[in-house]
């Protein structure tokens, strides 16, 4: 079965400006098509196609123009299952984003969104049936002003050693800064930096494309030391204000190996008068798994010089407990896959309990990060968190925006005279 999706027409108009993308549904059951479809319209979205099989997919996949901005999907199809399409999907640069909406139980669609991941899609989210009215468009709504996802510039590919360059030089590349707060209270106490560009064109180009791309040209070093500048210059500006904020940079261990690179990140923080203790960096649990020796001499180092070290994406990386205890970490970071849902999955409530009491053991800050409800928020901090971050406080500004945000706070949750 396929069909162009024709839904109910609305009592009014949906602006242009709220309009949410281009969508397909996949979905055996029509009348759940129908009232994914009716909610995606009503929000703004322009549902385009309604399917029900893998093969019809893949044919509409490649004969259209361009790929849909998000595919949302049913577990089980005419043909095959969600799990299937994922295998075929897998490394295919017109594969859109995906979001699962299903009457199985939550762990079959905690399944779904593993298994996307692991295949490297990009995942929107995904929602057990029936759900309350406007989930779906605001999961959407939320996913797409994320850090992770997909910008309009995602699909033109790989940006070249010259044009990486290029943004070096010419101030291309700028810090967008997400606040974190402390629970419970929700004063700011810090912002991380998220990489941005803009191209020649205009557009903005996301981390998902210019990490990789700097990585393998050997460019994310210097990449990196133009956020920190960013990010230092911003903390001293705030501190001149009265505002006292800790900053988190994203830092890769093979960064963290190169002395030069660790000397210049001290000798910045100097000039602008910043304590490094101020500077928190972000290393990805998936590079502590790396040669133990090389981890702990680097990770060592950098707590020399002053700076506090953070485990971020807790949960997706394995890691050796006693590992774990011997490293100098300062606070540990909860993967955002654990609080997707947690106000209402039990099993994530475990999980981030258990990791925050791990955390409060070694005597390290726990923050709960991809925070994106009042529902979700009030869970992390139930469950042990003492910090977090997302889009239920703010997304990623831009540094003129994070100042004025920081202003506007009232005076109890605005940063103090000196960091905690």
């Amino acid at each position: 079965m396929a069909s162009r999706f024709q839904a109910p027409a609305p009592d009014t108009a949906v602006p242009a400006a709220t309009a949410g993308g281009r969508a397909w549904l996949l979905m055996a059951d029509d009348g759940h098509a129908e009232q994914v479809g009716a909610e995606l319209t009503a929000a703004g979205w322009q549902v385009e196609l309604q399917l029900g099989s893998l093969q019809l997919l893949l044919l509409h996949l490649y004969c259209e123009a361009a790929p849909p901005d998000v595919l949302l999907c049913g577990l089980r199809l005419d043909d095959g299952d969600a799990f299937r399409l994922m295998r075929l999907l897998s490394g295919d640069p017109r594969a859109p984003a995906l979001f699962f909406t299903t009457r199985q139980p939550r762990g079959v669609l905690d399944n779904a969104l593993a298994m996307g991941e692991a295949c490297g899609l990009e995942v929107a989210g995904g929602v057990t049936w029936p759900a309350a009215p406007g989930r779906i468009a605001q999961a959407l709504r939320t996913y797409r002003q994320t850090p992770g996802a997909r910008t309009a510039a995602a699909d033109a590919g790989e940006l070249t050693a010259p044009e990486l360059r290029a943004l070096l030089q010419d101030d291309g590349l700028h810090a967008w800064l997400q606040p974190r707060v402390r629970l419970p209270g929700l004063e700011a106490v810090g912002v991380e930096a998220f990489m941005r560009g803009v191209a020649g064109d205009g557009s903005l180009l996301g981390p998902q494309r210019l990490v990789p791309a700097l990585q393998r040209h050997g460019l994310l070093e210097s990449a990196t030391l133009v956020l920190a500048h960013q990010v230092v210059a911003f903390l001293a500006g705030c501190r001149s204000e009265g505002m006292a904020l800790t900053g988190s940079i994203n830092v890769s261990l093979h960064s963290l190996s190169d002395a030069a690179f660790c000397a210049e990140l001290s000798e910045l923080a100097q000039r602008h008068g910043i304590d490094p203790g101020w500077i928190t960096l972000e290393i990805s649990e998936k590079d502590t798994a790396a040669d133990l020796p090389t981890v702990i001499e680097n990770t060592a180092r950098c707590r020399l010089l002053g700076f506090n070290l953070c485990i971020d994406d807790f949960g997706t990386g394995y890691s050796n407990l006693l590992q774990l205890s011997r490293l100098p970490f300062s606070a540990l970071k909860i993967d955002q896959s654990f609080i997707a849902g947690i106000d209402s999955d039990a099993t994530r409530q475990v999980i981030v309990k258990a990791c925050a009491d791990l955390a409060h053991g070694l005597g390290l800050r726990v923050v709960a990060e991809g925070v994106e409800t009042a529902a979700q928020l009030q869970a992390v901090g139930a469950a042990g968190c003492t910090e977090a971050q997302g889009s239920a406080l703010s997304p990623p500004m831009p540094l003129d925006e994070a100042r004025q945000w920081l202003r506007s706070l009232e005076p109890g949750r605005r940063p103090r005279a000196t960091p905690r």
